[in-house]
């Protein structure tokens, strides 16, 4: 289902970037200084877009062009201090005003379990406030592909959550495809690349930004 969903909803997923996160400015350019610097490769943005939303791992060696994704992910990571994302501002108060309503909390990311930690603490996510979270190194499965959520399902399922109890929220067309398919609620969020026109044609209910989601999934404040 991708209508809106309201009371029967017990756990709220999201992805990461884009997402929780601003991520195609700072990282597009960090992508870019990655290839120039160490491959002599002048990146264009649709280079970048062609990728974008693949794990991190496959992502850093379509783009640079190496066949050592262990050397490329290192290039990559000894500059990441140099492109933080950008924390968005509807994010930690989204995530404290459900954890108040009771709602299960997750993060459910393509990139890897260190960038993603590096995140939380950087921007000071409340770690009280997400009850799971699901990087690129915990599965072998990843979006568009809803085999990227039977951890979480299996998680869920210990306690008493089915997937059409949940509702997962995101910037991307496959990350639709994915959720949808493993039976998931979805609503699409246009802090990324998707459109609101584009999501509303996929089928799918689409925010301007995360504080949409709080009336109109039943979520009281």
């Amino acid at each position: 289902m991708s209508e809106r969903a309201e009371d029967n909803i017990k756990a709220v997923l999201f992805d990461h970037d884009d997402t929780l996160v601003g991520t195609i400015e700072a990282k597009w350019a960090h992508h870019k200084h990655v290839a120039r610097t160490w491959y002599g490769k002048e990146l264009r943005d649709d280079e970048i877009r062609e990728h974008w939303g693949k794990p991190f791992s496959q992502l850093v060696g379509l783009l640079y062009g190496d066949g050592n994704p262990e050397e490329a992910m290192a290039r990559n990571l000894s500059c990441e201090d140099d492109f933080p994302k950008l924390l968005l501002p509807d994010t930690i108060p989204t995530l404290q005003r459900l954890h108040t309503a009771g709602k299960i909390v997750g993060i459910i990311t393509a990139t890897s379990r260190y960038s993603f930690e590096h995140d939380l603490e950087l921007h000071g996510f409340p770690r009280e406030l997400i009850d799971y979270t699901q990087t690129e190194d915990d599965t072998l499965f990843h979006k568009p592909d809803p085999r990227v959520f039977e951890p979480a399902i299996a998680w869920l399922a210990e306690r008493d959550i089915e997937p059409s109890q949940v509702l997962y929220v995101a910037d991307g067309l496959h990350d639709m495809a994915a959720a949808i398919g493993a039976g998931f609620n979805f609503a699409g969020v246009t802090t990324g690349l998707v459109t609101a026109d584009q999501f509303s044609d996929a089928g799918a209910f689409a925010l301007g930004s995360l504080a949409e989601l709080l009336p109109d999934y039943g979520v009281k404040a």
